[in-house]
């Protein structure tokens, strides 16, 4: 999650949506966080939570998420529409311009929805590139939030 301006990097030229209705949030976009996603928009409301399978790493004052491995993380799940997708390219460093940190992927799970029920949705998940998390701690919790507000006074001596 860095600002455009972070790294050299390459500009993407078009931006394109990634066609999906959700999005899966596990760290600084959830409720409560820092960068809480109901600020980006009027009126946001969470559809349900989901875990997403993989591995968290520590990327100092928020996380990365690879989707190799077998850690369960909690995610929240949120509607997702082309202009908030954008907002959210450009937090994940993905556009205008790329940083290189993170993608975006499409995942089927299972997302326990706030009115009851469960429903299986396609989601856009932001992961964390190989490259970005190479040599970098793994944070073994499954709720990065929990895991972060029990660590910050830590992570903030790092800086």
């Amino acid at each position: 999650m860095s600002t455009p301006n972070a790294h050299s990097s390459s500009v993407v030229a078009d931006w394109q949506p990634c066609g999906v209705n959700h999005v899966a949030v596990y760290g600084t976009l959830r409720a409560g966080g820092i960068n809480d996603i109901a600020r980006l928009r009027d009126g946001l409301v969470i559809t349900g939570r989901t875990t997403l399978t993989g591995t968290l790493y520590d990327m100092g004052w928020y996380p990365g998420l690879s989707l190799q491995g077998s850690q369960q993380v909690l995610a929240e799940v949120y509607p997702l529409d082309k202009a908030l997708e954008q907002v959210l390219d450009g937090y994940e460093g993905i556009w205008p311009q790329d940083t290189g940190e993170y993608t975006k992927r499409i995942v089927t799970v299972p997302v326990a929805l706030t009115g009851g029920g469960t429903q299986m949705m396609a989601v856009l998940v932001y992961e964390a590139l190989p490259a970005a998390v190479a040599q970098l701690p793994v944070i073994e919790a499954g709720d990065w939030l929990a895991w972060y507000n029990t660590h910050k006074a830590h992570l903030q001596n790092r800086k």
